[in-house]
């Protein structure tokens, strides 16, 4: 009797950590980062952990935190590299349609990776219930294939705080009003470490 092989199929499952910054400037400035991670998570966190412990950002929001804990937070979370290929931005201007944007933003950090999942979930900081079907109906009628989305508080979330962090770092580096940020901005945008979506 010949023995039975099971075929496997691997699905490409990625998650999604949202965030934005900017609807302070009244739509003059409008930051959404998304942090994209695909497969295991519980490495990365672990090692997100020691980097906010070794930052002294601990567990602060981004503009919580002072200058020299954001510079060491994001110096080392740049040189991890289990986030490379993970860390997108999209710039907006001119715009209060915040809702909107976030959900281009996001698909388009999707779309731009070489390997389109099959299945990903979505996690926003703050998005309220009332705004899940809408949030995951727009990426659906992107070409998305979405699990799940809904909404998270950084406070609870070392991924979302990642997010955050990402969103501040990028506005600090484009407004120019830390030369520390600034710089490490302009190199990280060069090489590719973060990319605009």
């Amino acid at each position: 009797m010949k023995a039975i092989i099971p075929v496997l199929h691997y699905q490409f499952r990625e998650s999604l950590y949202v965030d934005e910054t900017g609807q302070d400037t009244k739509g003059q400035l409008f930051i959404v980062s998304v942090v994209v991670i695909r497969g295991e998570r519980d490495p990365l966190q672990q090692a997100l952990q020691g980097i906010e412990r070794s930052s002294r950002k601990h567990d602060k929001k981004w503009t919580k935190s002072r200058p020299a804990e954001r510079e060491a937070y994001m110096r080392s979370v740049l040189n991890l590299e289990a986030l490379r290929g993970s860390l997108f931005y999209a710039l907006h201007r001119s715009t209060s349609d915040y809702a909107n944007v976030t959900i281009q933003s996001t698909a388009q950090a999707l779309l731009s990776r070489i390997e389109p999942p099959d299945q990903a979930t979505v996690l926003v900081d703050g998005l309220p219930r009332s705004e899940r079907r809408r949030f995951a109906q727009g990426l659906r009628s992107q070409s998305i294939a979405v699990d799940k989305v809904r909404g998270v508080r950084d406070e609870s979330d070392i991924l979302i705080r990642l997010a955050d962090a990402l969103a501040g770092f990028v506005r600090n580096g484009i407004e120019g009003k830390h030369a520390g940020l600034q710089s490490m901005f302009a190199a990280a945008s060069a090489d590719g470490r973060i990319q605009q979506a």
